[in-house]
């Protein structure tokens, strides 16, 4: 990957890494759910896997912060910590999770979207666009869940 130290777009990356909707916030919330929903054996296997799914994306956008000259520290853009308030614990009914998620899900991807516009950077580009592909398929998943 050809990345230039870039401090500036290091940080617009900080919400999509561990911002409200970011994803540490989703690793920790379908962990939080796979284990909830253990009695639901098929149903809580999927949620594990979009997480350690989740997990390899903050993996990827960690080494970019870190390739772009910033610390991946688990902070959104406003240098907020990232804490436990951004998991939603409780839910009336596993629809109510899965609209949940589905937010979640739109709310990254438009994130993704709007740092896109901030690089002619070719590289960081796909990267974040691969993401996105990513985040789509869970995306229709938990439509289909619902």
């Amino acid at each position: 990957m050809n990345i230039r130290q870039n401090q500036r777009y290091a940080n617009l990356l900080y919400d999509n890494f561990a911002g409200s909707a970011g994803e540490l916030t989703a690793v920790i919330q379908y962990i939080y759910e796979h284990i909830e929903l253990k009695r639901y054996e098929s149903f809580s296997k999927i949620l594990r896997s979009i997480a350690i799914e989740e997990m390899y994306h903050l993996e990827l956008l960690g080494e970019l912060i870190r390739k772009l000259g910033k610390k991946a520290y688990f902070i959104d853009k406003n240098q907020c910590y990232w804490n436990t308030e951004n998991i939603k614990y409780h839910f009336n009914n596993i629809y109510d999770m899965l609209m949940f998620n589905i937010t979640l899900e739109k709310e990254s991807i438009e994130g993704y979207k709007e740092v896109i516009k901030y690089t002619q950077n070719k590289s960081i580009k796909e990267l974040l666009e691969r993401i996105i592909l990513d985040e789509q398929t869970h995306l229709e998943i938990f439509n289909r869940l619902k």
